[in-house]
């Protein structure tokens, strides 16, 4: 018997961002055998593991997704995915009303502009699958929908018309933003995939969903970063770098990629008190575009556009990350846990799971001299947790997640 995987969502490749860049590195992962996340053996980042474990066959892969931002990239090129495209448009009239309109206090688009331009692509997103679907469907094949995002709504529509049981990945707030437009998505699926059992809670607690995957963000460090030698070699480049122009007694805090979910008002906040109480610190900007050049303006900030993370992780003390509303993991904590950055994070859904005992996590309506005292005892034990953060990495190493990933759809078909 034939087993698939329809993947149908939005953006796939290129990627957006580190959404798509995750459900491609599951994706490929499935569609090449593997372990059950029970018979996986412990994955240790950048190290290979040659234990024999039980394995299952690669199911096929089959991706609808939209070109409208090019042609595909190494992401996908030469793997086992059979992927197909439309030339659907990302953008549209309400979409850019609703970024025009935004609100100015915290720089998200208007939300009712936003859920207009969303409705009226989900409906021709789910016309354009339900089309595409019946290709793929063969007698006697055991088929599974995965989609997340902003198109989710209607790939799961049409999943749920044409009698697929689906999974969906939660990754950012807009489910949260509308959720009377993604509630039929969420309540709908026979699984919802979130990075954290926290953030599975905080769905939870505003949809009725059947059950609740753990599966983590994937991340081939390999991949990225090279080799456990690489990586401290940077680090102690770097760090000498500084200590030979007395720039190891500045301590410097990374915030990356600020958007008005990742803590944009908050920061505006903090770093004029952070300039009172501790005028020592610096602040490194990195991503983020307009929202991180504006945090740019602050005495204490300096904004650097994008970055490689080796080039910001190899040379920092302490990283800094805040989120809004949802508690989405952030996979650069950990990123950075495995060059010894520890964490400042908020305790808001998945962030006390990412950080783990590298860092520590309080309420984001903790008063600010509360987040000043936080970020200047991370500093000061900055080795000791450093150290801690790079072996709690591991938790986001792509092989485990792939494991939990194949283990869920296998769930979800009985198999």
């Amino acid at each position: 018997m034939a087993y698939r995987v329809l993947a149908a969502l939005r953006d796939f490749d290129p990627p957006a961002g580190g959404a798509e860049m995750s459900i491609a590195t599951l994706l490929k992962g499935v569609s090449e055998s593997g372990p059950l996340a029970k018979d996986a053996p412990t994955y240790v980042p950048l190290i290979e593991n040659h234990d024999v474990v039980d394995s299952q066959n690669g199911w096929d892969v089959f991706v609808l997704h939209t070109h409208d931002r090019g042609e595909v990239t190494d992401l996908t090129i030469g793997s086992n995915l059979n992927i197909e495209t439309t030339d659907l448009k990302i953008e549209g009239v309400w979409s850019g009303l609703a970024w025009r309109l935004r609100n100015k206090k915290t720089g998200k688009p208007n939300l009712g502009l936003q859920r207009r331009h969303l409705r009226i692509r989900n409906s021709q997103f789910k016309k354009w699958v339900k089309a595409k679907v019946s290709a793929i469907i063969q007698d006697g094949s055991k088929i599974v929908g995965v989609t997340q995002l902003d198109w989710g709504p209607g790939a799961a529509s049409a999943f749920r018309e044409l009698g697929i049981p689906y999974v969906c990945f939660v990754r950012d707030e807009i489910q949260f933003r509308h959720p009377e437009l993604f509630r039929g998505m969420l309540e709908g699926a026979a699984g919802v995939c979130c990075a954290g059992h926290g953030l599975i809670e905080q769905v939870r607690a505003r949809f009725d969903i059947k059950h609740g995957f753990h599966v983590p963000l994937p991340v081939n460090f390999t991949s990225a970063f090279g080799s456990i030698e690489t990586i401290e070699k940077a680090r102690n480049t770097a760090m000498n770098a500084r200590k030979s122009s007395n720039d190891d007694l500045v301590p410097r805090i990374a915030i990356v990629t600020p958007s008005p979910e990742k803590g944009l008002a908050f920061y505006h906040r903090l770093l004029p008190r952070v300039a009172e109480l501790w005028p020592e610190a610096q602040f490194e900007i990195y991503g983020g575009g307009s929202h991180g050049e504006a945090l740019g303006v602050h005495d204490n900030a300096k904004w650097f556009g994008f970055v490689p993370t080796a080039e910001i992780f190899d040379h920092v003390d302490v990283h800094l990350l805040v989120f809004e509303s949802t508690g989405s993991w952030g996979r650069v904590t950990n990123e950075g846990g495995l060059f010894g950055v520890p964490t400042v994070c908020v305790d808001l859904g998945a962030q006390p799971e990412a950080v783990g005992p590298g860092g520590v996590t309080l309420s984001y309506d903790a008063p600010l001299d509360e987040w000043v005292n936080a970020i200047q005892d991370v500093y000061s034990r900055r080795i000791e947790l450093g150290e801690l953060a790079k072996a709690h990495a591991g938790v986001i190493d792509h092989r485990r997640s792939i494991s939990l990933f194949r283990t869920a759809i296998h769930q979800v078909l009985d198999l």
